[in-house]
């Protein structure tokens, strides 16, 4: 695996779950860009990130990832809970670009899906 496929590799493990790993030094979130959050307003920095993610746990399941001139492409699905009850699920596309090791601009494209409530491989 790349450093840049390892540095979005870890920033999935971080997302959702351990929020310490995503404002560690080593990731520098300079702009979460179209398309997340779902109001498609752009977001700029990492404590804006969390702010618009929000700390409620989630799962996400990359399936493929594509690479070239330091882009890194991620393809997959995530799953959470809403704060209504139920469940959310969404297959996402999102681009990385990576400078240094870090993550400098996120562009996340993602297609609600319906919930069949079994999980990220159903």
């Amino acid at each position: 695996m790349s450093a840049n496929k390892k540095v979005v590799e870890d920033f999935f493990a971080s997302t959702g779950t351990d929020y310490r790993r995503l404002l560690a030094d080593d990731v520098e979130l300079i702009e979460w860009a179209e398309g997340v959050p779902a109001t498609g307003v752009r977001t700029l920095g990492k404590a804006a990130f969390i702010e618009n993610r929000g700390m409620r746990e989630y799962e996400t399941r990359v399936g493929r990832m594509t690479e070239e001139h330091g882009v890194v492409v991620a393809e997959g699905t995530a799953r959470g809970a809403k704060k209504e009850g139920g469940f959310w699920r969404v297959q996402f596309c999102d681009v990385f670009e990576i400078e240094n090791g870090k993550v400098k601009r996120l562009t996340s494209f993602g297609n609600s899906v319906q919930d069949s409530g079994k999980g990220l491989s159903a």
